[in-house]
């Protein structure tokens, strides 16, 4: 199968391209950047054109991962070029003007799958991360495709929400638009009132702390992404007046100073949320709690080998952990020491770390072999010792001069440390030989 992807040398584009080719799909990406493809080409091991049409006509599977703003325009282009019972997607965050397109641009026998995939780039995998499908009519949704695509998504751990493309927008409206309105609104107002944001930290309860985080967060991303998402979706004109008014409301009511006025209309909201509200506190309690809790982890680190991964270049530093001081990681790489941002960084997790080792760090191993009775199953032997070693079988001998009730297996442990190996050898036979198994010598 080959998928296209127009617009996948960048943001989420590039990811997918990434995610789909490690399953083994054969992608073409397309986009206007000759360097930047070219880049990504040799990066991923996909094919680039500059051409769209071209990397359309191509594809089993077309995505387009393209600014909000000209999706519209690019499906009127494109779609009359998706092959015969093949699949046209678009992966932007509204719904309703791209379905349209879709339905109104692409060949009656091209399958339309709007999609909304709620996450980002910066994303590890798809494993717990919702994606939105919004068919437009239970046709499209009992087509085969779709049962496909479906599927895919939930085989790789995500959630699958599936809803109309009007609904989606309405809700998006909320989710992200009005979210987005008013953290930018704050950010704005922070700004006109000339406060100094990294003094204000020092004043900050843990609830301050959160937001502006969030508002760093959001104010920080592309401008234009953002831009499109409030411009582009029908359902916002409406959400920003009704945010405008309570506004308004609250404004008026605290310059009356009617305390009553303004505790029934926090009631109110209290008992429109219902349980939520007791939910809400649990997570931001978390929350809260986790603006120390990567500091504890850090402290307790020291003198222990970790990875910290940049939060936007996913750079990994590898290295021990020498102090943390203030806001800043002190790590000890390879004799030079190195000064993190602990707001910048993220502390791996084991499996993360060991995962980035294999790729990056170069392997010495030792091989060690064994006798074991006929009966002995192999597999419950190996996991058993995966559960303590990095160790695989590289050969399973019976024969002379093996006598005939047991069998030779030949085990390969890896370490990243050489000067380690010899003591990993010695726990290793000790091990194996607590669970029957016998150290050859001399090949007897």
């Amino acid at each position: 199968m080959i998928i296209s992807i127009i617009g996948g040398t960048d943001g989420l584009g590039k990811w997918f391209a990434r995610h789909l080719s490690s399953k083994g799909y054969s992608i073409i990406v397309s986009g206007r950047d000759t360097k930047k493809g070219e880049a990504v080409e040799k990066e991923l091991g996909v094919i680039y054109t500059q051409d769209n049409i071209e990397a359309t006509k191509k594809g089993d599977i077309v995505i387009l991962a393209v600014p909000i703003n000209i999706t519209e325009w690019m499906i009127k282009e494109l779609a009359p070029h998706v092959r015969e019972n093949c699949v046209l997607m678009d992966i932007t965050s509204i719904k309703e003007i791209p379905t349209k397109a879709m339905l109104k641009y692409a060949k009656k026998d091209t399958f339309i799958m709007p999609t909304h995939p709620m996450f980002g780039p910066s994303t590890p995998s798809l494993r717990r991360q919702v994606v939105i499908l919004t068919p437009p009519t239970k046709e499209h949704e009992n087509n085969p495709w779709f049962i496909k695509i479906k599927n895919f998504f939930e085989k790789e751990g995500a959630r699958v929400i599936i809803i109309p493309p009007e609904k989606h927008d309405k809700i998006m409206g909320v989710v992200q638009g009005l979210t987005h309105y008013s953290y930018i609104v704050l950010g704005s107002t922070l700004k006109e009132l000339d406060i100094d944001i990294k003094e204000s930290r020092k004043y900050a309860s843990p609830i301050y702390e959160l937001m502006i985080n969030i508002i760093a967060r959001i104010i920080g991303q592309n401008p234009y992404l953002y831009a499109d998402i409030q411009m582009h979706n029908p359902q916002i004109n409406n959400i920003h007046q009704t945010f405008i008014n309570e506004c308004e409301k609250i404004k008026k009511i605290v310059e009356n100073k009617d305390r009553e006025a303004f505790a029934k209309l926090m009631k109110e909201s209290s008992k429109h949320f219902g349980n939520e509200t007791i939910k809400g506190m649990n997570y931001s309690d978390k929350a809260v709690g986790a603006i120390t809790e990567e500091v504890d982890k850090l402290k307790k680190s020291i003198g222990k080998e970790v990875g910290l991964k940049h939060a936007y270049s996913n750079k990994v530093h590898f290295g021990i952990v020498k102090d943390v001081v203030d806001d800043f990681i002190i790590l000890d790489k390879q004799g030079r020491d190195l000064k993190l941002s602990i707001a910048n960084t993220n502390l791996m997790t084991k499996e993360e770390l060991k995962q980035w080792k294999e790729v990056n760090l170069k392997k010495y191993y030792n091989d060690i072999s064994f006798l074991f009775r006929n009966n002995v199953d192999i597999d419950i032997i190996l996991e058993l010792l995966k559960s303590k070693y990095d160790v695989e079988i590289i050969d399973v001998y019976k024969g002379a001069p093996i006598q005939e009730k047991y069998k030779s297996i030949t085990f390969r442990i890896y370490s990243f440390k050489k000067q380690d190996l010899e003591n990993l050898r010695s726990s290793f036979i000790k091990t194996v030989e607590n669970i029957g198994g016998i150290k050859r010598y001399n090949g007897k």
